[in-house]
Formats: structure tokens, C-alpha cells, sequence
């Protein structure tokens, strides 16, 4: 099972991710992602996260495919993973946290 929670900008996901690092979560269960694979490595080399590695594939629909699927990996429902997709489409940033405790919880 993976929790998810989408951001406009870099500061408010720094802040939740020191706010799960504080509260035991460990890195390895923490992922960043964007639709930029630039800012999505930069994030990540900040707040010492994870990305969900893409390979290079051919066309939009292959990389939506393959970007489904590795969402799925880490614990995000089919139904799920395209609506997040979309949201990576609208620009925003998502905080994947694989676990089974309260998130919102930890976050508020």
C-alpha cells in the first residue's frame, strides 16, 4: 500500500518529508516525482529520497504506460495511477510514501 499526496511547489514537500524523516519513516519508503526527470533528481538529491526510475521510452504513451506501472510497483492502485498521472500532467509534485501507517496523521 503506498500513500500519496500531490504539491504546487518544492517547499511545502521539503517541509512534509523533514516531518516524516522526524517521525520515523525511513528514506527507503520515501519517493518524489514530477514529469520532469531533471527536477524530479534534484528534488530527490535534496531531500535524500527516491524517484521511480523511468527508462527512456519512445513516444507518450509508452512513458504514461511505463510510468503506470512503476506506480503500481511501489504500492499505488491501477485506478490510481492514472489519476496521479494526471496530475503530473497539470504540473504537480507527488510525495509517495510506501506503508501501511496514518500519513495524514503524521503530516498535520
Amino acid at each position: 500500500m503506498a500513500y500519496v499526496k500531490d504539491y504546487k511547489n518544492d517547499q511545502n514537500i521539503e517541509h512534509d518529508i523533514k516531518k516524516l524523516l522526524g517521525n520515523g519513516v525511513s528514506q527507503e519508503d520515501i519517493y518524489v516525482l514530477t514529469h520532469d526527470d531533471e527536477h524530479t533528481e534534484d528534488l530527490a538529491h535534496k531531500t535524500r529520497t527516491h524517484t521511480i526510475e523511468l527508462m527512456q521510452s519512445e513516444g507518450f504513451d509508452q512513458k504514461g504506460n511505463e510510468l503506470r506501472a512503476k506506480l503500481e510497483e511501489v504500492g499505488v492502485s491501477e485506478e490510481s495511477a492514472e489519476q496521479y498521472e494526471a496530475m503530473l500532467d497539470q504540473g504537480k509534485i507527488l510525495l509517495i510514501v510506501r506503508g501501511e501507517r496514518d500519513f495524514d496523521d503524521l503530516l498535520s
